[in-house]
């Protein structure tokens, strides 16, 4: 299992989203590809509880960061997943804990830099 110790971390998840070729590309059991999806979903997540604090509220941004969950809920190989069913997942919570330790970890300047990346992608 990955884990993200800093918000470089979360960038590289991020980069990895944008591209939407990882998982396809992969030889990975089904519950490899679930971990994986949920950790960046957890991401997706810490990026937009800590964003507004840094980027001010914003609506594109928000907009962004829902197209990237409803993609990776795409991927999840229990079709009709929902974010909110993830919420109450054991799995997933140890993950986003995990995401927002390594949010805390980083500096103003990573922090800074994923937000703007965030916004500036363009699905």
């Amino acid at each position: 299992m990955m884990k993200k110790k800093s918000l470089s971390g979360v960038a590289l998840c991020f980069s990895a989203l944008f591209s939407h070729s990882v998982l396809a590309t992969t030889d990975l059991t089904t519950e490899e590809s679930n971990t994986i999806i949920k950790e960046d979903i957890a991401a997706a997540q810490v990026m937009a509880e800590v964003c507004p604090a840094i980027i001010g509220k914003n609506a594109t941004f928000d907009s962004v960061i829902q197209q990237l969950i409803q993609t990776y809920l795409g991927e999840y190989s229990v079709k009709g997943m929902t974010y909110s069913a993830l919420q109450a997942d054991s799995e997933y919570k140890s993950l986003l804990k995990e995401a927002r330790d390594g949010a805390k970890q980083s500096s103003q300047e990573e922090q800074q830099t994923v937000c703007q990346e965030i916004l500036d992608h363009q699905g």
